[in-house]
Parts: C-alpha cells; sequence; structure tokens
C-alpha cells in the first residue's frame, strides 16, 4: 500500500473567514473542500465547529507542518507569509526536533493553530 496524500482536519470557529486567512495569508487553493498549497505540500481540511468550545489548538506543537523542500523556498515562503500579514508564532530558526536539524518558523491562524514550515538542515 502507498501512501498517496495526507490532509491536515482543523475544526474552525468560522469557516468562511478561515478560507479566507488560507487563501489571502498562505496562497492557498481549495480543491474540492481541500485548503493547498503545491509547491510546500501543504493540505488543510476546514470543518465548521458546532461550538467555539470545540475549537481546540494543540498547545506548544504544531497543528501542522509542512515540510519545505530547501532553506531559499522556506526564506521565500516566509517573506510571502509577512508580506500577506501572517501573524507569526516565530520567526524563522534552528532547531533539533527528536534528532532532526531543521530551519523553520511558524505562524498562527485566526483560531490559533499553529502552522509550522520547516526544512532539514543537512550537517
Amino acid at each position: 500500500m502507498h501512501l498517496m496524500s495526507s490532509v491536515s482536519v482543523l475544526l474552525v470557529s468560522d469557516i468562511e473567514l478561515s478560507k479566507l486567512f488560507y487563501h489571502t495569508v498562505l496562497s492557498c487553493e481549495d480543491h474540492d473542500g481541500i485548503l493547498f498549497r503545491e509547491d510546500c505540500g501543504l493540505a488543510i481540511k476546514l470543518v465548521q465547529a458546532e461550538k467555539i468550545e470545540d475549537v481546540k489548538p494543540n498547545r506548544n506543537l504544531w497543528n501542522v507542518f509542512s515540510y519545505v523542500e530547501n532553506a531559499e523556498r522556506l526564506d521565500s515562503l516566509f517573506k510571502e507569509a509577512k508580506l500577506h500579514g501572517a501573524l507569526f508564532a516565530y520567526y524563522p530558526k534552528e532547531s533539533v526536533v527528536e534528532g532532526e536539524r531543521l530551519r523553520e518558523f511558524a505562524i498562527r491562524d485566526l483560531d490559533g493553530y499553529l502552522i509550522g514550515f520547516g526544512t532539514n538542515i543537512n550537517p
């Protein structure tokens, strides 16, 4: 069996505002209800919460993480998100996650979900 793709599902407080956010800030395209950005493999399905209390972003951990091809592409994505008014949880930095060296940054969406972008750093 081969994995064809993976989609992150986020429960949101206002689906129309959330769609607008992902279109505007991250330049995602809507493909049959999946917000997708091909150049970094980001794929998100938004689901309207029945109650605002049901929206529960992770604490101190990404809700979505997208691997980017290389550091140049990561820097370009960062500049684009900044230009479009992203709320950054943190700017590009180097980190080690479970033994993996990354250069990464993260933004928060309207519901506080942490969306990370990163690339492997070769030693």
